[in-house]
């Protein structure tokens, strides 16, 4: 039996369906955050991880940002890249028994002191990043981003986003030429290797082409980008680390300097957008072999010329 609040409640909901009002709606209410499930990926509305995903674990054990060691790690890499130079440079003439100035100057025309002290500058970056983000934060290798996740796409993109790195440096080869200001890099390695032999230039391709690629990538991509990305965004990220990987390579040259480093610089911001768009570090790796593959050959073309 139907209490008087309960008949009363029916004769009002019947007047209004009579008349054809319609019920107040019953108020809606946010929806409240939920928790992150196992295996999801969960992204905090605000902070560094809106950024990055994996922002939390990007910093690894210590107190002060992995972006303020950047700068202080290019510089401490350079000066260990100039003491292992010094190391080979007093080692290679200890071994070949040269004493003069005159020996000393001849070096730079040796393809094999030019092979043992060209990878100082890579090696001395890529130690930094290692020392780093391994020794010093205890994060693993697949931070860099140098896993298999994904490898298919990414060697995808490290395929197009090397023919386009070459693309940028034939397009401002034409320009830059007009202008005035072309690079003497190709003349800095031929001399050198003028006269090396098959096993040289099989070292100087291996280097060029795989070494070279790995090292810098691993500094510039892997730890750079990714380090300023964390506190800046992954704009200042890209386009920093790109500025920063082409400042070095004015070393290599004597005349050109704008001709080499804008469309390096450029270079730099394609693969910057490789590795932000993969996540995944061989793809810059690939795209930086294959423009440099085809600068090895047009090197080889060069030396075979009379």
């Amino acid at each position: 039996m139907s209490t008087p609040q309960e008949e009363q409640a029916r004769r009002n909901a019947a007047v209004l369906q009579a008349i054809g009002a319609q019920q107040p709606a019953q108020p809606e209410w946010p929806a409240q955050p939920q928790p992150p499930q196992e295996g999801d990926l969960w992204v905090p509305p605000l902070g560094p991880a809106a950024i990055d995903p994996t922002a939390t674990a990007e910093e690894g054990a210590g107190k002060l940002s992995l972006a303020f060691w950047v700068l202080p790690d290019a510089v401490f890499g350079m000066i260990l890249a100039l003491a292992l130079q010094v190391i080979a440079l007093f080692g290679f003439m200890a071994a070949q028994g040269l004493k003069t100035q005159e020996d000393i100057q001849s070096l730079q025309f040796d393809p094999t002191f030019t092979l043992i002290a060209a990878p100082t500058l890579g090696i001395g970056f890529a130690t930094m990043a290692v020392m780093r983000i391994r020794l010093l934060r205890k994060l693993p290798w697949s931070w860099f981003g140098l896993h298999l996740r994904t490898i298919g796409p990414a060697l995808g993109w490290g395929t197009v986003a090397g023919f386009a790195f070459l693309a940028i440096n034939f397009a401002s080869g034409l320009i830059f030429e007009r202008l005035g200001s072309t690079p003497d890099q190709a003349e800095q390695i031929i001399g050198p290797f003028r006269s090396a032999s098959s096993l040289q230039l099989g070292l100087l391709g291996l280097f060029i082409v795989v070494v070279g690629p790995f090292l810098e990538e691993l500094f510039f991509r892997g730890y750079v980008l990714r380090a300023i990305r964390q506190r800046l965004g992954a704009t200042w990220g890209i386009v920093l680390s790109g500025a920063l990987f082409a400042a070095p390579h004015a070393l290599s040259i004597t005349t050109g300097f704008i001709g080499l480093l804008a469309p390096i610089f450029i270079g730099g911001l394609i693969l910057g957008y490789v590795y932000q768009r993969t996540g995944n570090l061989w793809s810059c790796v690939l795209a930086h072999s294959i423009n440099n593959l085809v600068g090895f050959l047009g090197l080889l073309a060069a030396l075979s010329l009379p």
